[in-house]
Order: structure tokens, then C-alpha cells, then sequence
């Protein structure tokens, strides 16, 4: 099984932000997850060396509408999509799972995505959000009146019980219905 991870691609090495991504990567590749991300640094290169050193496989989804981005070097398996949308829905779909550390407006534009597939019932997926600062955007979202949250979106203190709870649904792999954005 997969799980993709969502986060920020400026996060300095060492950091606490890097050094949760580097766990979660750890840990799900432990699990026996494969780490799926964008395949750049920050929070992705963090995740993606985790997994490594854990002995586990990585997945970037890079894209060619960002030139200057460079894949690291801990990513086994890189597919570029032409666009960054496209991007955005490779990972998507080939994610179980999410898993939504703290990020800018690209995390916050993959969480919100996946939040509304999830709504929309094209396809049923945990999305765990281990960022603080996601956390307080979901609980900020949730008061207003014409959003709502699914059941599956759930909040955690940690990486390890994030994973803990990955692990829980690995009988419960579910696919996607349909990806299509448009």
C-alpha cells in the first residue's frame, strides 16, 4: 500500500518540521508503506529519506511546470507529469492513503482536494493530518457553514500514531472511482 504524503517543500533541514517528515517516512516504510510525495526537498526529501534508511521504496510525482525543482536523491520511482495538476491527481491516485503535514498553499490546495473527493465519494481514503497548522485550517474550515468534513479525516499528535492508524486500515484498501478534474 501506499501513502502519499503532503508538505512543505521549504522546510529546512533538521528542523522539528523535518525531522516529523523524516519519521513519518521511517515509520511507514517499517509499516511496509510505500512513501509517495512530489520527489523534491523539504518535507518530501525528509519523508523520502526516511523510508530509505528504513529500508523501504519511494515514489516522486515531480512535474515539468516546475523547471527549477530538482528530485532528490532519495526517491527510487520519479514520474513526471507535463502539468501540475496532473501532478496533483497522480498523487492522489496512487495514494491509500494521506497523510498532511504543515505546508503552504500547495498543501493546503492538495488537503482541501482530497478532503472534497472524499466528499464527493469518488473515492474512500483516510486522510490523517499530522500538521499543527492544517489541523487549525480544517478546524477554521469546519465552522463554516457550507463545508463539512468526512468521517475518514482524522487528526493526530504524532508520526507514530499516524502509522498506527494506517496500519489498522491496511484490509481496508479501497480505489479510486474516478480521477478526472474536469
Amino acid at each position: 500500500m501506499n501513502i502519499t504524503i503532503f508538505g512543505s517543500s521549504s522546510v529546512v533541514k533538521n528542523s522539528r518540521a523535518w525531522k516529523i517528515a523524516y519519521e513519518s517516512g521511517h515509520l511507514l516504510a517499517q509499516a511496509g508503506f510505500t512513501v509517495v510525495n512530489g520527489g523534491y526537498r523539504g518535507t518530501m526529501e525528509a519523508a523520502a529519506q526516511g523510508a530509505k534508511e528504513a529500508g523501504g521504496k519511494t515514489i516522486g510525482v515531480t512535474t515539468a511546470d516546475f523547471p527549477n525543482a530538482v528530485k532528490n536523491s532519495f526517491i527510487d520511482k520519479e514520474i513526471c507529469m507535463n502539468h501540475w495538476n496532473k501532478r496533483l491527481f497522480k498523487l492522489i491516485e496512487l495514494g491509500d492513503g494521506f497523510l498532511v503535514l504543515n505546508g503552504a498553499m500547495g498543501t493546503l490546495v492538495e488537503l482541501v482536494t482530497v478532503c472534497e473527493m472524499l466528499n464527493r465519494q469518488l473515492f474512500e481514503k483516510s486522510i490523517v493530518v499530522l500538521g499543527k497548522q492544517m489541523q487549525s485550517a480544517v478546524r477554521f474550515m469546519r465552522r463554516l457553514p457550507e463545508v463539512s468534513f468526512s468521517k475518514e479525516l482524522l487528526f493526530k499528535k504524532d508520526p507514530k500514531s499516524a502509522v498506527q492508524y494506517f496500519e489498522s486500515k491496511k484490509g481496508d484498501r479501497f480505489g479510486v472511482k474516478n480521477l478526472s478534474p474536469f
